[in-house]
């Protein structure tokens, strides 16, 4: 029996795996902070907006079933991440190490909580992202996909933000610095999910009108 994917199926697989990329990429590089001005961020913000963007495409084309297995299998590869970082850690270290046990675990020693509360985060403001699109979708008759794509994220990243910041850093930073990094954090993912906003007109156009894949109706519930 020969195996076939539409074009469909195979764009799903390629925002599914680009989607996880970015994910698992934004909680590995964590860690290191960068500096703008006065503010500190972490280089996850990097990534995590190019997520949210491929989450509003999946849900534009594929509904909410579609956006929900996106968020499931994100947070399956997480675990597995995890879980494998953990147990890298955990190996024996052999005296031909190219690094050592402590700058391995200096760059990867990603804490319990902070893991736990990066997932709680994601999950959270994944199905809150996923609800706010098709509601601003449903609403508008599936104009303004600016309003939709936006205003999505906007909402989700306030529930993001402010879960992983105080995850992270409550009991290492003052509650002032911490909300001082949250504002400014998420001041900043709102400003590139602004500028990101061009680019899911231009995979609209691509993906309906050179693809030939048309948008999930506004009425769909799953």
């Amino acid at each position: 029996m020969r195996f076939e994917l539409t074009r469909q199926h195979q764009l799903y697989v390629v925002l599914v795996a680009l989607f996880v990329t970015c994910l698992l990429v934004a909680d590995i590089v964590a860690g290191k902070f960068f500096r703008i001005g006065s503010l500190s961020m972490s280089t996850g913000t990097v990534a995590f907006p190019i997520a949210f963007l491929l989450t509003d495409i999946v849900n534009e084309y594929y509904g909410r079933r579609g956006a929900r297995l996106l968020t499931q299998v994100g947070m399956a590869m997480l675990v597995v991440g995890f879980a494998i970082i953990m147990a890298a850690r955990l190996a024996p270290v052999s005296d031909e190490t190219y690094v050592s046990q402590e700058a391995f675990d200096s760059v990867f020693g990603l804490t319990g909580r902070l893991f736990g509360a990066s997932l709680v985060a994601y999950l959270v403001s994944q199905f809150l992202d996923i609800h706010t699109f098709h509601i601003v979708k449903r609403v508008t008759a599936s104009r303004h996909l600016w309003l939709r794509a936006i205003g999505s994220t906007a909402l989700s990243q306030v529930i993001d933000t402010i879960f992983v910041n105080f995850g992270a850093q409550l009991g290492h930073l003052s509650v002032e610095r911490i909300w001082e990094i949250t504002i400014w954090s998420y001041v900043y993912k709102l400003i590139v999910a602004v500028l990101l906003t061009p680019l899911c007109y231009v995979a609209h156009e691509v993906i309906t009108t050179r693809m030939g894949i048309d948008p999930a109706p506004h009425g769909d519930e799953e």
